[in-house]
């Protein structure tokens, strides 16, 4: 009597245990299968994000990336106009050269015609316009004119410059644009403005007029920088993968710190993509940024990868595009000045 009574305790305790097994599994596959209602939205410490909403995600990708940060009183004063100086030590850093740049003499010898006044007035810059001058970013025979508001044209010469298609800008000099002030653009600088749309790095207003000579502002700075980077990383071998999430998941430490995971993609020829992710990689998601740790199964993604790592990613509506509209929105930020940080320190 007592072995029977042990046999059927046993029983009751292996049927027990499979039941939790299965129930426990079960709770863990939906709760990775659940899309949460509200995503957890990138933290910005900047008190006035909100003067340009629509560059949010932009600024946020580009502070993680070092590119730029805010002023000292919290601040990042999306508005503010970008000078030359400025916009060539952003274009320096998000080529990844920023070490390059620090390890060059204080007082570099630039062959530049107002060499003097830069290396005086902004000797912390002085290191940056020398990378940029050897990487094929500026004219030797050129002024800096480190003061002067960055144009949306030259920015554009900067941006392709640094993708390194300064051969296919020549090879558009005669391009037709078909901007209804397109006249008002240097005939040198047509094939920069050709390749920086062909590129989706910027485009017109939507009256139909490019404003070759309007400044750029910090937050439109934002957005021209966060799609060069794109560029950037296909060109140093990245490509990318457009599908849905099938699986994601991060070890426990992800919740205190960043920390690698795995993501599982399907594209639409059903292959199985299985990738590096990081935990606090920033993700866009519309205007605005999420962590990977965000994501969910059934996302539909656009991920950049490199070495089997994803290293960008973009989340996208159930019709979505590859890449966000390229005109910098600029038709919210036609009357909205210009903007950069002119921060000495940092140059950001």
């Amino acid at each position: 009597m007592k072995k029977v009574k042990h046999i059927l305790l046993s029983t009751f305790a292996v049927s027990l245990a499979l039941s939790l097994s299965v129930q426990a599994a079960s709770a863990n596959e939906a709760a990775s299968s659940a899309k949460p209602e509200v995503r957890a939205q990138a933290a910005l410490k900047f008190k006035d994000i909100n003067d340009a909403p629509w560059a949010e995600g932009n600024i946020l990708k580009m502070q993680s990336k070092h590119v730029f940060q805010g002023f000292e009183d919290g601040t990042f004063r999306p508005n503010k106009p970008v000078t030359r100086v400025e916009a060539i030590v952003m274009a320096v850093r998000l080529m990844g050269l920023d070490e390059e740049a620090k390890s060059k003499s204080a007082s570099p010898s630039l062959p530049f015609q107002d060499a003097d006044h830069l290396s005086k007035k902004y000797p912390w810059a002085a290191g940056y316009v020398a990378a940029a001058l050897d990487h094929g970013l500026l004219d030797a025979n050129e002024k800096i004119q480190p003061e002067k508001p960055a144009s949306r044209v030259w920015v554009s010469s900067l941006l392709v410059k640094s993708l390194g298609f300064e051969k296919e800008a020549s090879a558009q000099t005669a391009a037709k644009l078909s901007f209804k002030d397109s006249s008002a653009i240097p005939a040198a600088s047509v094939g920069y403005v050709k390749v920086a749309m062909e590129k989706g790095l910027i485009s017109g207003y939507p009256n139909g007029t490019f404003l070759p000579n309007k400044g750029v502002t910090r937050a439109e700075m934002a957005a021209l920088l966060d799609r060069t980077n794109e560029d950037l990383m296909e060109k140093a071998g990245a490509v990318k993968v457009n599908g849905t999430v099938k699986e994601i998941s991060f070890p426990a430490a992800s919740v205190t710190a960043d920390t690698y995971g795995e993501i599982k993609v399907e594209t639409a020829n059903q292959e199985i993509g299985t990738f590096k992710i990081e935990s606090g990689l920033l993700v866009g998601d519309h205007n605005k940024a999420i962590k990977a740790d965000q994501l969910a199964v059934n996302d539909k993604v656009v991920l950049t990868v490199l070495d089997q790592k994803v290293v960008d990613a973009r989340l996208l509506a159930s019709k979505g595009s590859e890449k966000p509209a390229a005109n910098d929105q600029p038709q919210k930020a036609e009357n909205a000045g210009n903007g950069k940080k002119s921060d000495k320190k940092t140059g950001k």
